[in-house]
């Protein structure tokens, strides 16, 4: 057992929904170097690359060749390379795949979780947020030698910050001196706070299950149509601009103490078999005992109220806003 989680296990953690710091370590990191790594990345992955400077991040998926995704990134550049953060369950998948595109490629790919720590941070505290090392501006990262810091935007009008350390003792203290502003939290906080965001992840139980847009990745900047090819990009470019959209993520909240896990089914209202309805994305339970969820599915059956949990078809789902507009421009 690594210092870290030493610490963290001293930690008396709760679940609630503003002003808190997490540890993060349920997120992975794939590190991408060599001098071939942008091209390679580029070719890979849904956004433009080339678009990416060292402050600022950038939402991408990568998806098979039937444009099925197999995770979704926040992809950040560094000095020598790139970091792909995701679930830490999809990293030896995921690496295992991208190695067989290297070929003779000058790129070379890594687990680094090992080598920083991770937490977050969601907060409206001005003593918080006044800090040097955390970035001003939703998608802005903030670097040095040692710490990284992104600004994921806001929820409830509080800011979000995911902060990664090369050093455990700064990480410590910077928990530390946080400790008379934020509350320590479970990680299931942050997934609530992605969750109210409308931000989606990709876990082992959805590898493969949704094309981009239907996680409303294109409302999210995640994807880049004007940039050359990349696994799955016919599907996705052919669903942009030929086909019309049929199924989309919603956030909404289930009347329910069993809250679903990802890919578990939703069905039309009566049906006693799954029937492609749709699918959960990720639900979290607050410490208030309710229920949200983000979830893909027929956008009629959806809107009209036809929807039903298959394993829980007494349970009232009610849609909520999404914090961002459904339609770009």
């Amino acid at each position: 057992m690594n210092d870290w989680q030493l610490f963290i296990d001293t930690q008396s953690a709760e679940m609630c929904d503003k002003n808190y710091i997490c540890d993060a370590s349920e997120l992975g990191l794939i590190l991408v170097t060599g001098e071939d790594a942008e091209s390679f990345l580029q070719n890979q992955l849904s956004n433009d690359i080339s678009e990416i400077d060292g402050k600022h991040y950038q939402l991408s998926s990568y998806s098979t060749p039937k444009g099925r995704m197999l995770a979704i990134f926040r992809v950040l550049r560094i000095d020598n390379g790139y970091i792909l953060v995701l679930p830490i369950s999809l990293v030896t998948s995921v690496l295992q795949r991208l190695q067989r595109y290297v070929v003779q490629a000058k790129v070379s790919l890594a687990d680094a979780s090992a080598h920083f720590t991770r937490f977050a941070i969601q907060t409206n505290n001005p003593e918080v947020i006044a800090k040097k090392f955390l970035a001003a501006e939703h998608n802005e990262v903030e670097q040095s030698d040692s710490l990284i810091a992104l600004n994921l935007g806001s929820v409830n009008e509080q800011n979000r910050y995911l902060l990664l350390s090369l050093s455990v003792d700064e990480a410590k203290s910077i928990w530390q001196n946080f400790g008379s502003y934020l509350q320590v939290a479970h990680f299931d906080a942050w997934r609530l706070s992605e969750i109210k965001a409308g931000i989606p992840i990709i876990y082992t139980q959805t590898t493969e299950e949704f094309v981009a847009q239907m996680t409303n990745l294109n409302l999210l900047g995640g994807i880049n149509f004007k940039k050359g090819c990349y696994p799955g990009q016919e599907i996705v470019a052919r669903m942009q601009y030929l086909g019309k959209l049929k199924r989309r993520m919603f956030l909404a909240k289930i009347s329910t103490d069993t809250c679903p896990v990802p890919g578990d089914d939703l069905a039309g209202q009566g049906v006693e078999t799954v029937d492609g309805s749709g699918k959960i994305v990720d639900a979290v339970i607050d410490q208030r005992g309710i229920c949200y969820c983000l979830f893909v599915a027929q956008i009629n059956k959806a809107e009209n109220n036809e929807l039903q949990l298959f394993l829980q078809p007494q349970s009232p789902i009610t849609l909520l806003e999404l914090p961002y507009p459904l339609s770009k421009g």
